[in-house]
């Protein structure tokens, strides 16, 4: 590139020829800011006392969002002799502080120089005080910035002793040492937080954006949390990887650095007055705006309700979980209080709707009588099998005798996952019974990862919040969990007490079904237990 070579000619050349070829690229159709910004900065290097090549490397860097520097260079040219009173510089000063978002300063500069002009410049500074005049009007009102203005002296002692209490906490000796480090746990924000936060910045995009607010939507998703961050973060590519992560980052800072200038220079209840006129019109078409969500709201949730009705009719008890999980996670969670007032009814219906879908599946199996004694229980609650290791012979030069210990085991990993967004949704459960479900899910999430001590203890807890709610229904599941957890570990005393717990949860249920399965299953218990003690006679 043009700013790579290496010339011999004498500084004065030089200073004449980086700087019309860094203007050049700076102010081209095809611009290439950086390329620019090199160039000037060789201009500058070339002849430190050319006040025009900084003021010329002021505007490339405000052009690039570099503000800081561009502040810097600009200074520097004013400071350069004779050219203190230089007009364009100054104005270009303003301009920088103003992008800065130091809005005083900007003022300040702006009225002092103001008084020592006339004609047509007088007119130009005279517009950037208006500017100045009309952000006030817009973040403080008429009556605001004349309070703050009495209360100067007291949001200064206030803001010195807040420093003071900040430098005068201590960190803890034991936060951090050589020999260990703590590990920090991440937690996710709630997903009605994330939802907010994703329409709030929609909302500010399309109001100070326009229609390049999709870049702004683009480059979240490219983050590093974004939707498609893990498509730029490639594990084989490290190095092209990092380079388009410091781009997207470079990108969405001057992006959101611009809307967050444009919004505080007129912020959003500015644009809500200046539409509605007043705040009894804004008020009003908020609660009007508010009605036709809670009617949506409503409408949505009725056809939800229709759609699990008939996946139960079905009997599709997958398709029912899945689809009940979302809506109570995805649909539920979001809803705010005032579009979503029932939201405790609807979700107390959901639970039972769950709860009953997974009690139908309870029955005697007409084959039971044909399954060997040990296997009958397992047959009767619908438990899975225990995995157990299969042993390999090795045979030489066989490719499915060589096992990769570092290879991920995918079981596990799908249990850690679906264990871990359960308790990520239990930290916002709101209500007994939905706790009460979420508690269910990880318990039968631990009988399939044959965690069993772990799933008797999410066991009780299904039956403590049950009871908590007042719910027969998941009080009874609750009990057939421990009774399930009793089952695949085969301890047969145990299964005692808990099949006698679970009756009586039957019996409070009033589900005959139930307390069917139950009697046929205490039944097989007891021979199971006279078995057992056979076989100790025998010994």
């Amino acid at each position: 590139s043009p700013s790579s070579l290496e010339l011999s000619w004498p500084p004065e050349l030089q200073h004449v020829i980086f700087r019309e070829l860094g203007w050049h690229c700076g102010r081209d159709a095809g611009r290439n800011i950086p390329v620019a910004r090199t160039n000037l900065a060789k201009a500058c290097e070339a002849n430190p006392a050319a006040a025009d090549c900084h003021f010329r490397l002021a505007v490339t860097e405000l052009t690039d969002l570099k503000l800081a520097d561009a502040l810097e260079n600009c200074r520097t040219g004013l400071a350069v002799d004779g050219r203190e009173d230089d007009f364009g510089a100054k104005k270009l000063e303003g301009r920088i502080l103003f992008e800065r978002g130091e809005f005083e300063e900007h003022a300040r500069v702006t009225f002092n120089r103001k008084e020592s002009l006339t004609g047509h410049r007088r007119n130009q500074l005279e517009t950037e005080c208006q500017i100045a005049l009309s952000n006030y009007e817009n973040m403080l009102g008429g009556r605001a910035g004349e309070c703050l203005y009495g209360l100067r002296e007291n949001i200064a002692k206030i803001c010195g002793r807040e420093a003071r209490e900040l430098r005068r906490e201590k960190k803890d000796p034991k936060e951090c040492d050589v020999v260990s480090l703590q590990e920090q746990e991440q937690v996710q924000p709630h997903i009605r937080k994330a939802k907010k936060m994703q329409k709030d910045t929609r909302m500010l995009g399309q109001l100070y954006l326009g229609k390049t607010w999709k870049d702004l939507e683009f480059l979240q998703s490219l983050r590093e949390n974004g939707k498609y961050g893990n498509v730029v973060r490639l594990s084989g590519a490290q190095e092209s990887s990092n380079a388009m992560s410091n781009t997207i980052e470079e990108c969405y800072e001057k992006v959101s650095h611009s809307l967050h200038q444009l919004q505080s220079r007129t912020p959003v209840y500015t644009q809500r007055m200046k539409r509605f006129g007043s705040k009894q019109a804004a008020d009003a078409y908020a609660m009007e705006n508010m009605f036709k969500w809670r009617y949506k709201t409503y409408r949505d949730v009725h056809n939800q309700l229709d759609r699990l009705h008939t996946l139960r009719e079905q009997k599709n008890l997958p398709e029912l979980m899945k689809f009940a999980e979302d809506i109570l996670w995805n649909y539920y969670q979001i809803k705010t209080t005032n579009v979503f007032p029932d939201r405790y009814k609807f979700t107390v219906e959901v639970c039972n709707l769950i709860g009953l879908a997974v009690l139908d599946q309870l029955q005697v199996p007409l084959n039971l009588m044909d399954d060997p004694l040990e296997d009958r229980l397992r047959h009767l609650f619908n438990l899975p099998p225990l995995h157990e290791t299969a042993l390999i012979v090795p045979v030489f030069g066989d490719k499915s005798t060589f096992r990769d210990p570092a290879a991920p085991d995918k079981q596990y990993l799908s249990y850690r996952n679906h264990r871990l967004k359960l308790e990520h949704r239990l930290r916002y459960s709101k209500y007994p019974i939905e706790r009460a479900l979420l508690y269910h899910a990880l318990a039968r999430t631990h009988l399939d990862g044959e965690q069993l001590d772990t799933a008797r203890i999410m066991a009780s807890c299904v039956m403590r919040e049950a009871k908590e709610a007042g719910s027969n229904l998941w009080y009874a599941l609750g009990s057939l969990q421990l009774v399930a957890a009793d089952c695949l570990q085969r301890n047969v005393e145990k299964l005692t007490r808990s099949l006698a717990g679970a009756a009586g949860a039957a019996m409070a249920l009033r589900c005959h079904r139930l307390r069917q399965v139950i009697h046929v299953a205490r039944i097989i218990n007891d021979e199971l237990i006279s078995n057992k003690k056979k076989k100790r006679a025998s010994e």
